[in-house]
């Protein structure tokens, strides 16, 4: 009996060491644990909160002014430079528009009526859409020209009619304002309404500019003598344009006080001499005559 018993205690000690021996290597090898799983990365443009990102196409360069700014339908409209008055383009911005205003980073909130602006358009859809507006207030590069509208000594607030903008546009006459008409030096008192005029301004204060420079081009009444080619004749409007030499400027001439037949010698490209009278609106021609003439054509 008691050989029995030793025999059931034998059998029970190899059984746990055959037990711990197979379980061994599950404690030493264990399993790889899996990769925790990574968060989703958010989409980059959401479809249904963000606007799809503009079409690559090809990029125009537009120079102009601003005569109208609708923030609410986020639209602006431009009278491009050099162009006539019923030639203006309207341009829409939005968030994907970029702001520069001399050449750092700004926002839509700095562009306004009168501004005078460059900006990169390109074709979205059947708009026309502003990619980058570029706002420009450096001094050295702000020019005008137009005619007088009025000037009020008491506040120095000379009102232009700019023949870039369909709105009129105000500037400062400071105290160091020069005002000039052809080599002479004028002054503030020649700024009178209806005379043409051009000027440089510095950066802006308030809502006007600060006028450098002031050149009387006319008064009305003043008497001009032009030399040059004709460039444009109509003449069921008795009006010719000339290329004047002596300024690189062409200037359109109204013939409406000239006999009938006074053109019968004239046609485009051939150069005359006009002596004219700018009246306060155009410049009206007392005589003309062929460059190589000797009496003139009246």
């Amino acid at each position: 009996m008691a050989r029995f018993f030793q025999f059931v205690a034998l059998a029970g000690l190899c059984s746990l060491a055959c037990a711990q021996t197979e379980s061994s290597p599950a404690s030493t090898s264990p399993e790889p644990a899996k990769p925790v799983p990574t968060a989703v990365k958010s989409q980059e443009h959401d479809p249904l909160l963000d606007l799809p990102p503009l079409p690559h196409g090809k990029v125009s360069l537009l120079g102009g002014t601003v005569t109208r700014l609708d923030r609410v339908q986020d639209r602006l409209t431009i009278q491009p430079f050099g162009a006539k008055q019923k030639q203006k383009m309207n341009v829409a911005f939005d968030v994907r528009t970029h702001f520069f205003r001399d050449g750092q980073p700004s926002t839509q909130r700095d562009v306004k009526v009168g501004e005078r602006v460059y900006v990169d358009t390109m074709l979205n859809g059947t708009k026309i859409f502003a990619k980058s507006i570029w706002i420009g207030s450096d001094a050295a590069a702000g020019s005008g020209r137009g005619q007088i509208l009025s000037y009020d000594p008491q506040s120095r607030v000379l009102t232009l009619h700019d023949e870039l903008s369909a709105q009129p546009v105000k500037f400062n006459v400071g105290p160091n304002t020069l005002v000039r008409q052809g080599s002479e030096t004028r002054s503030v008192a020649d700024l009178k309404p209806g005379a043409l005029i051009s000027l440089t301004f510095g950066p802006e204060q308030g809502r006007a500019g600060t006028v450098r420079e002031i050149s009387v081009l006319a008064q009305p009444g003043t008497q001009f003598l032009f030399f040059g080619p004709i460039t444009y004749m109509d003449l069921s409007r008795k009006l010719i344009a000339v290329a004047n030499e002596s300024d690189n400027t062409t200037y359109e001439i109204y013939l409406e006080t000239l006999p009938p037949g006074s053109l019968r010698d004239a046609r485009p490209g051939g150069e005359v001499r006009v002596s004219a009278v700018f009246d306060g609106k155009h410049y009206v021609a007392r005589s003309i005559e062929p460059a190589n003439a000797s009496s003139s054509i009246q």
